[in-house]
């Protein structure tokens, strides 16, 4: 299925690494009008530069996800700028602290909280107010499959991909009615660099690879292609669901 979204306008939080990185390209090379944001400067850069050697034009903001109020000034500038937005891309996240649940501390839960859930339903919100104006819109969060297998020495991480499930399904139940669909999907264990340390370590790996009934660890594209399916027309009766994308590691 070809995907077209020429004239869209796609914005990617968290679009300078891993899988919002290939989000952005994919989406800029099928015709959208892409704008990238992340906290460091030099990784947008790179993003841009590469985007560039393959023909395509990103443009970028950078800023903290965890600041609300900076997060609703690019929103809503780039909305202005480009006289709507049509896609959001949530991939806005920082790793889990792999310790057990009696060591998590308040600034442990704080800090992945601010991001993780707090900062993405911020930006969720500010895209979704100019989406619920215009009458259109396609929202799509980056959830986990840890959010239904349970997953030890990660807690806060995990209780905030749970949330924002939960999110997701309240948010297209509530904008369904106004054209805006909301919908998550749940990667599992991909070759990013959230995954290094446990594909470095060759027994961790291979525990792990023995629970994926495909076998391996997925690849970004693969992640990316349901993003572009879920912000396109082609999901136009979808809303309100999670996808989980793990090779079979949660069945």
């Amino acid at each position: 299925m070809e995907i077209n979204f020429n004239c869209k306008v796609a914005m990617v939080i968290g679009g300078t690494r891993g899988i919002g990185k290939e989000a952005a390209l994919s989406l800029a090379k099928s015709g959208a009008k892409v704008i990238i944001t992340g906290r460091s400067q030099k990784n947008i850069d790179l993003v841009v530069a590469e985007a560039k050697e393959l023909g395509l034009e990103i443009s970028s903001y950078a800023f903290d996800i965890a600041e609300v109020d900076a997060t609703r000034t690019v929103i809503d500038k780039v909305a202005e700028e480009n006289g709507k937005l049509d896609i959001l891309v949530a991939n806005a996240g920082i790793n889990p602290m792999y310790k057990r649940a009696e060591n998590v501390t308040p600034e442990d839960w704080d800090t992945l909280m601010a991001v993780n859930l707090r900062g993405v339903f911020f930006a969720i919100q500010s895209a979704g107010k100019h989406m619920l104006a215009q009458g259109s819109g396609s929202i799509v969060s980056i959830s986990s499959v840890t959010a239904v297998v349970g997953t030890p020495r990660g807690l806060p991480y995990v209780a905030t991909k749970g949330g924002m499930d939960s999110m997701t399904r309240t948010l297209a139940v509530e904008w369904a009615d106004r054209g805006v669909r909301v919908n998550a999907v749940a990667p599992g264990y991909i070759e990013t660099d959230l995954t290094e340390g446990i594909r470095q370590n060759q027994s961790i790996n291979e525990m792990m690879i023995k629970k994926m009934p495909l076998g391996r660890f997925g690849k970004s594209e693969e992640i990316a292609s349901m993003i572009l399916f879920l912000s396109s027309d082609a999901s136009s009766y979808i809303t309100g669901q999670t996808y989980i994308v793990d090779g079979g590691f949660s069945s």
